[in-house]
């Protein structure tokens, strides 16, 4: 009777042996297939990503730290490089002033994109503004060579008057509009109508073309 039981109690412990010997080999199989597989399989240069976390998410310690916000200044690779026309206080000459401003690939928002900087007037110490205060844009379009640029009433009424004034109003556009095409023709607008003067100097009713002697050299 107790040589039987004893049988028995070696039979269960070889059993229990057995069960504890397979679940260990089942539990390293999947340590391997979870954990030092895809680190060896990774190609190189590239990390992988734990089980709960995410991508774009960096883990330190027992804290969290968010990926690196994106900046909300443009990249220059997202700008382009404009040239601006002003008075300058020193000369009576057009002052060339260079800015960066959010990349345009149509002509036509160029352009606009242009004068809409003129308008904001210069940044520059030695220049003033040219186009007169309170003065907006209309519309801009671009017609066979033709750039029309269509301004509100201001740019005529707050004009203060004499030649050399309406001629750098003047020319402080059409020299800027031409950056883009030296070729083109400027021709201006007020209201949507043409004007034949501004003060009675400068004469509107023709297409105007790029004036290089009226820009500074320095």
């Amino acid at each position: 009777m107790i040589k039987k039981n004893r049988q028995k109690q070696e039979s269960f412990l070889f059993i229990l042996m057995g069960m504890i010997l397979l679940g260990l080999i089942v539990s390293g199989y999947f340590l391997f297939v979870d954990k030092i597989l895809p680190g060896i399989s990774a190609p190189k240069g590239r990390s992988t990503v734990s089980p709960g976390e995410q991508p774009g998410r960096s883990y330190s310690g027992g804290g969290e730290t968010s990926a690196q916000p994106i900046p909300d200044a443009i990249s220059d690779s997202e700008n382009q490089v404009i040239t601006l026309y002003f008075l300058s206080r020193r000369s009576r000459q057009l002052l060339r002033e260079i800015r960066r401003v959010p990349a345009e690939k149509l002509l036509l928002s160029q352009a606009e994109s242009l004068i809409r900087e003129l308008l904001r007037g210069p940044l520059t110490p030695d220049a003033r503004a040219c186009i007169p205060p309170g003065t907006q844009l209309r519309s801009i379009f671009f017609n066979q060579g033709v750039f029309y640029v269509d301004f509100t009433r201001e740019f005529t009424e707050n004009q203060p008057g004499g030649v050399l004034e309406e001629v750098f109003s003047t020319y402080s556009i059409v020299n800027t509009l031409t950056e883009l095409d030296r070729k083109a023709k400027v021709k201006i607008l007020v209201n949507g109508i043409e004007i034949s003067t501004l003060k009675g100097h400068i004469g509107l009713d023709t297409m105007l073309t790029r004036c290089e002697p009226l820009i500074s050299t320095q």
